[in-house]
């Protein structure tokens, strides 16, 4: 089963603008992030941590990005 790391948001409730980026472990094996944008959503799967972290934080590059783990508690 999947555990959360980290959810962000683009902070825009539009939903031709929301962007939302999850960021997931399984205990037992990848790492995944998922990119929400335009109501489509993209899904990739990485060996390690820092990789998917690379992914992630490259998604939320540009713009200000609010952490809203705390709310999936």
């Amino acid at each position: 089963m999947m555990r959360l790391v980290e959810h962000r948001w683009n902070g825009t409730t539009a939903s031709y603008r929301r962007q939302d980026v999850f960021l997931r472990v399984n205990p037992a094996g990848p790492w995944e992030v998922e990119h929400r944008r335009h109501g489509r959503s993209v899904m990739r799967e990485y060996a390690t941590e820092r990789e998917a972290r690379r992914v992630a934080d490259g998604l939320c590059a540009q713009g200000e990005w609010r952490n809203l783990e705390h709310l999936h508690r």
